[in-house]
């Protein structure tokens, strides 16, 4: 193996562009267009399953590009469903935030009351209200479906397209692969960056060795891989997918020798693992020093597969020019202290990395907003941006700007 092969591509490129303009992107124009033409049609993922395990647990969730707030909930059948959070009376936010567990919902403003399935079965003083239809005041539905551990909500009127074929490619290749984990850590900030420029951070690994040097110098690559190419990179119609390469000389602090020593490895360490035993999306090449996929789902949304756990990012739009970044980690559940202590660890370490590429994320956007930089250019390894942008161009209905594509040559 050599550094110049050890990347296997997988997926349709001809329609890709090395070179990609950015100046329409932030602007507001732009931002209004992304909002009716992708956020307005995509199949969004919102929530965790994981989080509504039982008949009547719920979660409330802010969707900023759509500014709104929905109810996610599991009804008495133990069908989730998603609500537009308002009362069909005035209005009022219904749930104000959090999750938990109900029989029904009652809102705080008059004390309307819905069932778990959306009905309106309770009106305050109702010989008030004369010919009022409770069968047609229930709660406002929004497009829902689980994908394994996802919850992906759609806010057409009607679909244009099933979830099967929107994650075509991936649909049936990731079953299982939450399970057994628990919530270990959570962190949500509000950037001064466009949402594109965010999503974009996290679809590559050209930046490792640079922007992670001090944090995590040793963690991918290897002798053989110096460069830290990818091991496996894919992309489809919505989505783009590549596996990191482990470095297994990676060494050690005392705290990670101590704590994963006596528990499961978790990051910055990877474990060797069998790729057998993995579900067919997980490292998909069946790469033998494998350390984790990032997996983006188009268009806001990287999940983050490793042996002993996941990570969720979402990436909102607020505004041109304004994100808010969640991020859930999950690890397989704690078998004692020690599994304890190494998920607190390893939630720290990661969070430490995270703020390195929230910097960037800043200062790309500032900078791309003089006007200063005509376009981007985009590497081999930084193929999940170019099918980011040439899905976007697709569902807004854009032809690929005429950009120059020859070679770029040595000054």
């Amino acid at each position: 193996m050599t550094t110049n092969s050890i990347t296997v591509f997988k997926g349709e490129t001809s329609h890709l562009r090395r070179m990609v303009s950015v100046p329409d992107r932030i602007s507001k124009e732009g931002y209004q267009r992304e909002l009716e033409m992708i956020f307005s049609r995509a199949w969004l993922p919102s929530a965790s399953a994981s989080d509504i395990p039982d008949k009547g647990s719920y979660i409330v969730v802010d969707i900023p590009p759509k500014k709104t707030s929905v109810v996610i909930v599991r009804g008495n059948d133990g069908i989730v469903r998603a609500f537009q959070n308002v009362c069909r009376h005035r209005g009022d936010q219904l749930v104000h935030g959090g999750q938990g567990c109900r029989k029904q919902f009652t809102c705080g403003f008059h004390g309307w009351r819905y069932s778990l399935e959306g009905a309106l079965i309770g009106v305050t003083d109702d010989t008030q209200f004369p010919e009022l239809d409770r069968s047609k005041l229930g709660l406002i539905p929004v497009n829902c479906e689980v994908w394994n551990d996802l919850i992906l909500l759609n806010f057409e009127k009607t679909p244009h397209m099933p979830l099967k074929d929107w994650l075509a490619g991936i649909y049936d290749q990731y079953s299982g692969y939450a399970e057994g984990c628990e919530k270990v850590g959570e962190h949500r900030v509000v950037l001064n960056a466009n949402w594109n420029m965010a999503v974009n951070a996290f679809c590559e690994g050209y930046h490792n060795m640079y922007i992670h040097k001090y944090t995590v110098p040793d963690y991918q690559g290897g002798k053989n891989n110096p460069m830290r190419h990818r091991a496996y990179i894919e992309v489809g119609k919505r989505f783009g997918r590549y596996s990191a390469h482990a470095n297994m000389d990676h060494k050690r602090t005392p705290a990670e020798a101590v704590l994963y020593g006596r528990s499961r490895p978790l990051f910055p360490s990877f474990p060797k693992t069998d790729p057998k035993t993995q579900t067919l999306g997980i490292n998909p090449s069946r790469f033998e020093e494998w350390a984790f996929d990032i997996v983006h789902l188009f268009p806001n949304f990287v999940f983050n597969p490793t042996a002993n756990g996941h990570q969720y990012m979402w990436f909102w739009p607020i505004n041109e020019d304004h994100v808010e970044l969640r991020v859930v980690n999950y690890a397989f559940k704690a078998r004692n202290a020690a599994d304890r202590l190494a998920q607190a660890y390893s939630r720290v370490r990661l969070r430490e990395v995270l703020r390195e590429d929230l910097a960037t994320m800043e200062a790309a956007s500032r900078m791309i907003a003089t006007g200063s930089l005509p376009f981007m250019v985009f590497s081999q390894q930084e193929l999940l941006i170019q099918n980011h942008y040439a899905i976007a161009d697709e569902m807004m209905g854009r032809a690929p700007e005429p950009i120059e594509q020859r070679p770029l040559t040595a000054a």
